[in-house]
């Protein structure tokens, strides 16, 4: 799938900031987290997509 979309320049800026510091996110992985989160936050019920992401933010607040 693409996606195509305008996105504030700070906002940009700053998803360009953070990938670019953090080894475990490449641009398409953040997008991915970030479009999971929201769904999730807005009442998703999707049992693959919360466990999907239940087994990443395990796997990545262990390195915190």
């Amino acid at each position: 799938m693409s996606l195509e979309t305008e996105i504030p320049e700070l906002l940009f800026s700053e998803m360009k900031n953070f990938i670019e510091s953090s080894s475990d996110f490449d641009r398409q992985s953040f997008i991915n987290s970030a479009l999971t989160d929201f769904l999730l936050q807005n009442g998703c019920q999707v049992k693959q997509l919360k466990e999907s992401y239940s087994k990443y933010l395990l796997n990545h607040t262990s390195k915190i």
